[in-house]
């Protein structure tokens, strides 16, 4: 049987509506800015398929639709083409903490989101459940598949996880021709984080699990805090296995291995108003203890403390 929330009987898998396109840069932007001013009667007709999108948006309704599907995938947005408090914070104005996408943090911030919860089925099977290193597309497609047959998900035809892992890759990978990076090679700005590359074939990908050198002590805490609320956990104690290899969480998110995992969790201590404690339990076992609690949108501005102090 499934564990986990894949595995849950009332877990309804979602393999579509970005209509094949990876986020773009300037995506999230372009949308904050459009809900941010306008009023309720323009964005209702921007849910409705009545505006112009290339004088709106400089794009044609398929980018358009997709563009709306991943400002509520990344937590920009909600449901209702609401910025959330999120979107509000990064995107939404000039004067927000990274409204043209400038700075890696949040990169990792929107990773975050996408992955560390269900809601995108190839998203998070490959990241939380997914046991190979290197793949190619047919692999990662074919246990997709079957465990959709296991669980006998509705509406989760082959062709339909095929179209939705092509996505998957193409939003972490840099497209080449003739081993060469071409002007349109970043399809999705995700692939700057080198989470997955591309080995020798265009086919053929592998896992970067180990240190992640572009992801902040700040970006890290961010998580740990989202992942420990979204656990709803009562104790004041999560343990370094949980931290680790829990679904949706930081360790495996960030394909991080335990050695990286210890460093962050050691450095946390070492913050300013430290809202987590570092510590060795009975038997040695490792563990983190929550001694402080801060806001989400106070731990979102400490990860760009360079840009707002």
């Amino acid at each position: 049987m499934l564990r986990g929330p894949l595995g849950n009987s009332k877990y309804r898998p979602r393999f579509s509506g970005h209509d094949t396109f990876p986020f773009r840069y300037q995506w999230l932007t372009k949308l904050s800015f459009f809900l941010k001013n306008n009023g309720p009667k323009k964005v209702k007709e921007f849910e409705q398929n009545k505006l112009d999108n290339i004088v709106n948006f400089g794009m044609g309704l398929n980018m358009v639709k997709s563009m709306r599907f991943w400002g509520i995938s990344t937590k920009v947005c909600n449901s209702n083409f609401e910025l959330t408090d999120f979107g509000k914070q990064i995107f939404s104005t000039e004067k927000s903490l990274d409204p043209y996408l400038e700075d890696v943090s949040t990169l990792w911030l929107l990773h975050w989101a996408l992955v560390s919860n269900p809601d995108l089925t190839t998203w998070y099977y490959a990241f939380n459940y997914f046991d190979s290193v290197s793949f190619d597309r047919e692999k990662l497609t074919n246990d997709i598949a079957s465990v959709s047959k296991f669980s006998k998900w509705t509406g989760a035809n082959i062709n339909t996880i095929k179209r939705d892992v092509d996505c998957f890759i193409r939003t972490y990978t840099v497209s080449t021709k003739k081993g060469e990076i071409t002007e349109d090679s970043l399809e999705c700005p995700l692939a700057e984080l080198n989470l997955i590359l591309s080995e020798g074939s265009k086919n053929y990908f592998e896992f970067q699990r180990g240190p992640k050198s572009s992801l902040s002590l700040d970006v890290f805490e961010y998580a740990l805090h989202d992942y420990w609320n979204k656990k709803n956990e009562t104790s004041e104690i999560l343990t370094f296995e949980k931290i680790m290899y829990d679904f949706g969480s930081p360790g495996k998110v960030f394909l991080l291995d335990e050695k990286s995992l210890d460093f962050y969790l050691e450095s946390l201590e070492s913050k300013k108003n430290a809202i987590f404690r570092f510590a060795k339990g009975a038997g040695g076992l490792k563990q983190i203890q929550k001694v402080n609690n801060l806001q989400d949108k106070d731990l979102l501005k400490k990860c760009y403390i360079r840009k707002v102090a």
